[in-house]
């Protein structure tokens, strides 16, 4: 089991009446094999306040425990304005394709594309079999990924922020946006999102 939601509350803020957290709970086919897709969207929510947020929590755990199913969350805020632009111009397309029954899950699909967040969050996503280990001795340490990670936001004249939330199979490192081709050409086997929903919370696999 992982339960990443107090460690990501503390990382979350809502400074902005427009603003939210879009939060999705997901059902994959590597947790459930008899699953006819890779991975079935059971509900999302659209998170506007710490009340609502503490509020639902307790339903999430159950949904995911029943479901067999995880919750993420973006981590990068989301915000009602800036993403009616977005929604004009997916409206009209979607339209125009003539693909007009799809409109009704349009909203959340923008939602997982376009942030608005001015303190822009990255996820550095490590394997546990990418760590050293006298079963791997070409893993990477732990500690050079963060001495690097720190380095690089530094040089961007930001405050470093490195955040670990554990996952299923490793680690996730949120961190501030740093020069990616630096890191790459020294950890090249990391993968770095720039906008992609973290572990909220994942259930003891059936």
């Amino acid at each position: 089991m992982v339960n990443n939601i107090e460690r990501v509350r503390n990382m979350i803020n809502f400074d902005n009446e427009f603003d939210f957290y879009f939060l999705q709970i997901l059902k994959r086919r590597k947790d459930n094999p008899g699953l006819a897709r890779d991975m079935v969207v059971i509900t999302n929510y659209h998170i506007e306040s710490f009340e609502q947020y503490d509020s639902l929590m307790p339903h999430i755990i159950n949904m995911c425990n029943a479901e067999n199913a995880r919750a993420y969350l973006n981590i990068n805020k989301r915000n009602y304005k800036h993403l009616s632009f977005h929604m004009l111009k997916r409206v009209v397309e979607v339209i125009s394709s003539g693909m007009v029954k799809s409109l009704k899950g349009t909203f959340d699909s923008v939602c997982g594309k376009h942030h608005n967040d001015k303190d822009k969050k990255w996820i550095v996503d490590i394997d546990d079999d990418l760590l050293h280990s006298f079963d791997n001795p070409d893993g990477y340490f732990e500690e050079e990924i963060v001495s690097l990670l720190r380095q690089l936001q530094s040089d961007t004249k930001k405050e470093p922020m490195i955040e670990i939330l554990p996952t299923r199979n490793g680690y996730h490192y949120i961190t501030r946006p740093f020069n990616l081709k630096v890191f790459k050409d020294t950890f090249p086997k990391i993968d770095v999102h720039k906008d992609n929903p973290t572990l909220l919370y994942c259930p003891l696999i059936w």
